[in-house]
């Protein structure tokens, strides 16, 4: 019997193929669509998609691992896998009939044939309920991926009656509305320093009907999948599944660093040019900063799953620790990148080098919202003051 390679060998091996095939993403801003199609019939987009639908089902951590595989060789691509994989992970919790309709995964003599979603959650959109559903006006930012999707989702305020629909606690309840792709306008906006092949483009609909549970509620549980990968906290999830991709660049970039100076031959005898002794602290820096972001985010996931697993109560604590260690480990490989970038001196300033794309690269996925320095200041807050936890 042979033994089938796990997600994370398949995204090691597939690794250089998929750079090769994003070689214009910088010029394009967006993911060539070989590199999805590879991506997407090799099952990595599965990966977060109900067994019962099709999908892989993967252990969190294992996801997570895929995603920084896939970052280390490109960030774009990386970063796509993210959103694709998460916004999986939220669809789960749409009630099944309309789960079913999105997330059909089937497979052929190629591979997977697996749908594809993108999206984002901020509330720009504005429904109201009519008969058989509600109709849905929005124009939203930041939809990453959202080029090659076959569905698109977008945060709703949803009224009925002038009234908004709201949770049991009483405030406004966020719907996450799927859209197909033809019912959706993409907007061709997106031009920024870093991670430019992301294509995030603003999308926006206008008064489009969306039926009766095409969406899932933020912040509440799946009500028709009870297993442990959507028990993980939501939120928890997002932000360390982002916080992956600054790993995966921060790996790549030290890598890249030891090529790049163990490269360098003195200009009279071409002989290897010894490496200053400050170029040896900054890298040593560099990798004690992302060890530890890594072994810190993949143990506090890991300590977080086997509660979930185990049907044992995740606590605030677990939740505002998996939350930290997402932030803090993307500040520590965003520094990481900075040593290096400045380490390697005026060959970084060249179009050429990749080290001023990783750092251009990170420090964008820094100003993600999952992993700002904000839940820094609000761990404080529920220490000091019973801030509340609302985004935890």
């Amino acid at each position: 019997m042979i033994n089938q390679p796990t997600e994370l060998e398949l995204a090691q091996k597939l690794g250089p193929e998929l750079e090769a095939a994003n070689y214009d993403a910088e010029t394009t801003c967006r993911v060539n669509v070989k590199a999805v199609s590879l991506m997407r019939e090799n099952g990595l987009l599965a990966m977060t998609i109900p067994a019962e639908y099709g999908g892989l089902e993967c252990d969190a951590l294992d996801s997570l691992k895929v995603i920084e595989e896939l970052a280390y060789w490109d960030s774009a691509v990386g970063w796509s896998a993210m959103i694709y994989s998460k916004t999986a992970h939220l669809g789960a919790a749409m009630p099944s009939r309309r789960a079913r309709e999105v997330y059909n995964v089937s497979r052929n003599d190629q591979g997977f044939d697996c749908p594809i979603t993108a999206g984002a959650a901020a509330p720009s959109g504005k429904g109201k309920k009519v008969e058989g559903g509600v109709r849905v006006t929005g124009r939203w930012a930041w939809g990453s991926g959202t080029d090659h999707a076959d569905w698109i989702a977008g945060g709703t305020f949803i009224e009925d009656d002038g009234d908004l629909l709201r949770l049991p606690n009483g405030q406004p309840a966020l719907h996450l509305v799927y859209f197909p792709r033809e019912e959706v306008f993409l907007h061709s906006n997106w031009n920024p320093s870093g991670l430019r092949g992301t294509g995030s483009n603003d999308f926006e609909v206008n008064d489009v009907f969306v039926p009766d549970d095409r969406w899932m509620i933020v912040g509440t549980p799946s009500e028709t999948i009870d297993s442990p990968l959507y028990r993980f906290p939501a939120f928890g999830y997002f932000a360390a599944s982002v916080a992956s991709v600054p790993l995966g660049i921060a790996r790549r970039a030290i890598d890249d660093f030891v090529a790049i100076e163990t490269a360098k031959t003195t200009t009279n005898t071409g002989s290897k040019t010894k490496s200053s002794e400050m170029k040896q602290f900054e890298l040593g820096q560099a990798e004690a900063l992302v060890a530890s972001a890594r072994q810190t985010l993949w143990a506090t996931v890991a300590e977080v799953w086997l509660k979930t697993v185990t049907d044992e109560l995740v606590t605030l604590e677990d939740r505002k620790l998996l939350r930290l260690a997402a932030v803090q480990g993307t500040l520590q490989c965003s520094q990481a990148v900075g040593h290096l970038y400045h380490a390697a001196g005026g060959v970084s300033l060249q179009g050429n080098c990749s080290l001023q794309k990783y750092f251009r690269d990170i420090n964008a996925a820094t100003q993600h919202r999952q992993v700002s320095t904000e839940f820094l200041r609000m761990a404080g807050g529920i220490r000091l003051d019973d801030e509340s936890t609302a985004m935890l």
